[in-house]
C-alpha cells in the first residue's frame, strides 16, 4: 500500500525515522488527486461512510467552500476523507494516502500498521512566483533510498528559494499491511487505586477491571468483565478508579459506577448516576466530583469551537446517589489538594503504583517491580439494574403520560437524568 509522507510530517516529528523492514503505525488521510501521476496516487473502489454528527468545516484555502468529513473503507485499509458535498456508499476515488499529524497507536481505530518494504525520495520541479516556488504538475521523480537512510536525512529544515528548480517534497513509502503479527495485548492498564493489599486496575479503554491481591506471593489476580461501554482509546485513561475497603468506584465524565465485593471472585456492579465530571477525588472515604472552575473553549464535532461556562458548583460530593454541591471553601481546598493522576498512586509506605499499559510498583528505595497480571481468575459480575419507569416521580401520571424508555448509546436505558 503506497503512502506519501510529505516533508511537513518529518518536520513535525509525527513519524519516527523510516527504515526498510520497520513496522510503523499512522493515521491515514485520503487526499483526492486530480493528477493520477502524483506519487502514490491510485484509483480504488471504496465505501464512503459519513462521520455522523460532525459538522462541515470551511475549506482551508477557500472560506466559501465547506468540507464534510467521512471515513473511506478500502481493501484492508480505512482512512479519513473530506469532500465538498455529502456522499455515501460505494464509489471509485482517485487520490493518495498521507499520514495525519497525530500520534498513532497500533490497534486503535483509524490506525494503519504495516511493514516498510520500500522507500523512495520524491523530487519535483518548481517554478518561481511572486509568492515563492510552486510545484510543476507532472514533474515528480522517484529515487530509491537505501535500507537505513541517515537519521538526519532528509534535511527538511532547509528553506527553498526560487533559485532551486528541483526540490525534495516527500518520501513514498510502500507498506505491507499483511506482514504485521496479530496484536495479542488483551489488557492495557490505564488507571490504578490501592487500599491495603487490594490493588484495582482499570483498562485504558475496555470495560475490564482487575483486582490484584498483594497479600499473596505471587499476587492473585481476578479479572472482571464489566457491563460498561468500550471507550475510544485515549493516550492515558478513559476512567478513574477509587478504592475503599468494600470495593471501588469507577468514574468518568458520563457516569459513576459502584463495584462492591460480594466474595473473593464476585462483584456487584451498579451505575449510581449518569452524571460525572472532569475528574474525581477520593478523600477520607468520600467521593468528590469536580469540574474545571473557569471558562473554556471546546472543539465540538457538531458545532465547532464553542464556549463552555464554568459549573456553578465546581465541587460536588456523592451522597446516597446524589451529587451535593460543596459550599465550604475550606473543604474544597482540602479536597483539591488531594487531586492525583488516574494512572498513579502512592501508598502510605511510599510505594508508587503506576498503570502505563503494564502495572509497576516502585518501592521507596527506588526498586521497580513489574506486576505479572497473568494468570487471571475469571470473576463473576452481578449487574444491578434499575427500572426508571418505576421512579416514584412517575407513579401519579396517567398511563398515557408515562415516559417510554429511550435508548442512550452511552448509558443504555437512562437510569437517572442529569442534574444541573
Amino acid at each position: 500500500m503506497p503512502v506519501f509522507v510529505p516533508s511537513e510530517i518529518f518536520q513535525d516529528n509525527s513519524l519516527p525515522p523510516l527504515r526498510i523492514g520497520d513496522v510503523i503505525s499512522l493515521v491515514p488521510v485520503f487526499i483526492t488527486e486530480r493528477d493520477p501521476r502524483a506519487p502514490g496516487a491510485f484509483t480504488a473502489p471504496v465505501t464512503v461512510r459519513p462521520r455522523w454528527g460532525h459538522a462541515p468545516q470551511p475549506h482551508p484555502y477557500n472560506d466559501a467552500t465547506l468540507l464534510w468529513h467521512f471515513e473511506v473503507l478500502g481493501d484492508g485499509w480505512t482512512a479519513y476523507w473530506s469532500h465538498d458535498r455529502p456522499v455515501s456508499g460505494r464509489i471509485h476515488l482517485t487520490g493518495r494516502l498521507i499520514p495525519d499529524f497525530v500520534r498513532a497507536v497500533a490497534g486503535h481505530p483509524g490506525v494503519m500498521t504495516g511493514k516498510i518494504r520500500r522507500l523512495q525520495l520524491v523530487e519535483e520541479q518548481f517554478r518561481a512566483t511572486d509568492a515563492g516556488p510552486r510545484p510543476i504538475t507532472g514533474t515528480a521523480q522517484l529515487r530509491d533510498l537505501g535500507p537505513s537512510p541517515d537519521r538526519y536525512w532528509p534535511n527538511w529544515r532547509r528553506i527553498y528559494t526560487n533559485d532551486d528548480p528541483v526540490q525534495e517534497t516527500g518520501v513514498l513509502v510502500d507498506l505491507d499491511l499483511d506482514a504485521v503479527p496479530d496484536d495479542v495485548t488483551d489488557f492495557e492498564a490505564g488507571a490504578v487505586t490501592v487500599t491495603g493489599t487490594d490493588v484495582w486496575v482499570m483498562d485504558r479503554a475496555n470495560p475490564l477491571l482487575l483486582h490484584v491481591d498483594t497479600s499473596h506471593s505471587p499476587p492473585q489476580v481476578v479479572e472482571y468483565l464489566l457491563p460498561l461501554s468500550i471507550e475510544p482509546p485515549p493516550d492515558k485513561w478513559s476512567r478513574r478508579v477509587h478504592a475503599d475497603r468494600d470495593g471501588c468506584w469507577i468514574t468518568s465524565p458520563e457516569e459513576i459506577v459502584r463495584c462492591a465485593r460480594l466474595g473473593p471472585t464476585e462483584l456487584s456492579v451498579h451505575r449510581v448516576t449518569t452524571e460525572g465530571g472532569d475528574y474525581t477525588i477520593d478523600y477520607e472515604g468520600r467521593l468528590f466530583v469536580c469540574t474545571y472552575p473557569h471558562h473554556s473553549v471546546h472543539d465540538h464535532p457538531q458545532y465547532g469551537f464553542v464556549h463552555i461556562d464554568p459549573d456553578q458548583y465546581p465541587v460536588r460530593e456523592l451522597i446516597d446517589g446524589d451529587l451535593i454541591p460543596v459550599l465550604d471553601d475550606s473543604i474544597t481546598a482540602i479536597v483539591q489538594s488531594h487531586r492525583r493522576r488516574a494512572d498513579r498512586v502512592e501508598t502510605a509506605d511510599g510505594t508508587k503504583w503506576i498503570a502505563d499499559a503494564t502495572l509497576t510498583a516502585e518501592l521507596p528505595e527506588g526498586t521497580v517491580h513489574t506486576i505479572d497480571l497473568d494468570p487471571r481468575t475469571p470473576g463473576q459480575v452481578q449487574w444491578i439494574r434499575e427500572d426508571p419507569s418505576q421512579d416514584p416521580a412517575f407513579m401519579d401520571l396517567p398511563p398515557e403520560s408515562a415516559p417510554h424508555p429511550r435508548e442512550n448509546p452511552q448509558a443504555g436505558r437512562i437510569l437517572r437524568a442529569r442534574r444541573r
